[in-house]
């Protein structure tokens, strides 16, 4: 069964996570499935605007921690030439490079909280909560964090990463990170997608081009992807993964 649903109407394509088993943790197929599906989209010139949800009530889990925990084994060299998906995935507004918005339930935490800081637009449940919970793994939101920064601010990011704390949508709002809460979040991305949709797709596309140029993180992004490597690599990340699928608290060496 497909991971990834795509529907379109009204010149507007609705992207539905399908792993539900997983909670739509980031898992290689949801990522290569959803990278595919993107990377089309935005060859669509049909498609003016596009909205991220679920196909069930959690938006997105995070990384897939048994695949993290398969991956500590790997060499930093193996891990350079296997980021390329895992990597591209939390990049999905750049590949896109249309009007992309977010209709988020559930959770959204780790990867998850990366994809909404990815949109243009933000729509949440009241009861949706948002974590960048990595570094309770061991490892930091390296691919994410100037996605994260260019949303809610390099303070508000840095203290998320720092504690690893889960907050409420209303906290969400308040910095910025959700433009509104609503009971039925598909519903009003819906709503405002088609009134985008109706806006000029040259000025929409220039618009988009703009943004990217103006605020484009790519080459931070790019070097803190090779922290990513370094720190697959580590004692530390093995240490939390084994402690979190264990329950246990973990004891860090710091290597």
């Amino acid at each position: 069964m497909s991971k990834v649903n795509v529907e379109i109407e009204d010149n507007v394509a609705i992207v539905y996570m399908n792993n539900l088993e997983k909670r739509n943790a980031l898992d290689e197929s949801l990522s290569a499935e959803l990278l595919e599906n993107i990377k089309s989209l935005s060859q669509n010139d049909s498609v003016h605007a596009v909205i991220l949800t679920s196909a069930g009530n959690v938006f997105c889990a995070g990384g897939d921690i048994k695949e993290f925990a398969s991956g500590v084994e790997l060499k930093a060299i193996d891990h350079y030439f296997k980021k390329s998906i895992n990597v591209d995935v939390l990049r999905i507004v750049d590949i896109l490079k249309k009007p992309l918005i977010a209709a988020v339930s559930g959770y959204a935490l780790g990867g998850g909280f990366g994809l909404v800081a990815n949109a243009h637009i933000v729509v949440s449940h009241p009861n949706t909560r948002f974590g960048l919970t990595e570094i309770n793994l061991g490892i930091l939101p390296y691919v994410i964090f100037p996605y994260v920064k260019r949303a809610i601010g390099e303070r508000n990011a840095v203290a998320l990463t720092l504690t690893g704390n889960i907050i409420s949508s209303e906290e969400a709002y308040r910095i910025g990170l959700v433009h509104y809460i609503d009971e039925k979040p598909l519903e009003k991305a819906k709503e405002i997608a088609k009134s985008i949709a109706q806006k000029s797709p040259l000025v929409l596309k220039l618009l988009m081009e703009s943004i990217n140029v103006s605020r484009n993180p790519l080459w931070e992004s790019d070097y803190l992807s090779l922290l990513r490597i370094v720190n697959f690599s580590s004692e530390d990340l093995k240490i939390g993964i084994e402690s979190f699928l264990n329950k246990q608290k973990p004891q860090w060496k710091g290597k």
